[in-house]
């Protein structure tokens, strides 16, 4: 087994983990993995417990975190160091568990914002995600932080063409702790081309304000980008797990080359996970905890 691990909370939702696998294998092959030896050590954990997350945000639902908490933590028992969290919304709750937690929770909506700027500083920014993630404001914070004029879709438009593409459109009914019920046709489900018609109705409206670059903020919406870019040829659309992806990579073979520099090994002092602002920092965090680890485990 792989001394240095990389870890993945998953099933947040469960199709986009095995897309997000692919993704990384992609990234290793493209730094110059030839063979099964080259690849990261990674651990997927899959819960099927964690409770809705934009339920949580916009109904008032059951509150993820104790669950997303428990992945963690299986994460953490397994000497994971550093991990992802593939759902967008997911991130509006990071705080409250990177303060539980001794494994590095690489931070996605800031890598796809950092990625855009740095592709084109001069992008006008659609946003397309779920209710959840629209109402936090998360990505807003982010893109604001990083100077990128955005536009998000209207209430109306978010939920007719983007939420119900996504989760299904609404019954009229609701449960017993007050929440919608949904049809169960949206791309949670495996309906496809149905729900692109409806995402395509909703990037119109951001096309004719100016925007050229649309993020893909729900862990579904790049199941259908290939449909979405052959009918938008202008718009640039981006997957914030293509995003983290890379840094993921970039952070293990940098942790890699520092834990396997001999001096490195023996020696990394002591750094805060609220220290940490670059790749550089991650790295040398994983390194400092890989090896008290190693230390605890040869006592």
């Amino acid at each position: 087994m792989k001394e240095l691990l990389f870890g993945v909370v998953g099933n947040m939702g469960p199709e986009a983990d095995i897309l997000f696998q692919d993704i990384v294998f992609k990234e290793e092959v493209a730094h110059g993995a030839m063979k099964d030896q080259d690849h990261m050590g990674m651990v997927v954990i899959k819960n099927p417990d964690i409770p809705d997350r934009s339920e949580a945000i916009n109904e008032g639902g059951e509150d993820p975190v104790p669950e997303m908490l428990e992945s963690v933590k299986f994460l953490e028992k397994n000497k994971v160091n550093f991990a992802v969290m593939t759902c967008n919304t997911a991130h509006y709750f990071r705080k409250r568990l990177q303060e539980q937690t001794d494994v590095y929770l690489l931070d996605m909506l800031k890598a796809t914002t950092e990625q855009i700027h740095s592709d084109n500083p001069a992008a006008i920014v659609g946003i397309l995600c779920t209710n959840g993630t629209y109402n936090s404001g998360i990505y807003d914070d982010y893109l604001t932080m990083a100077n990128l004029p955005f536009i998000k879709p209207s209430l109306e438009i978010q939920e007719r063409y983007v939420h119900s593409a996504i989760y299904g459109a609404k019954t009229g009914e609701k449960s017993s702790c007050g929440q919608d019920i949904r049809e169960p046709f949206g791309i949670k489900s495996g309906e496809f081309a149905s729900n692109a018609k409806l995402l395509i109705k909703a990037i119109e409206t951001l096309e004719v304000q100016g925007v050229d670059t649309v993020i893909l903020g729900c862990t579904e919406l790049p199941l259908v980008r290939s449909i979405l870019e052959n009918h938008f040829s202008s718009i640039d659309f981006i997957d914030p797990m293509e995003a983290v992806a890379s840094k993921v990579v970039q952070v293990y073979e940098l942790a890699k080359s520092l834990y396997f520099s001999g001096e490195a090994r023996d020696f990394c002092e002591k750094i805060n996970i609220g220290d940490i602002h670059s790749i550089e920092d991650i790295a040398h965090y994983i390194v400092y905890r890989q090896n008290k680890n190693r230390v605890l485990a040869e006592a």
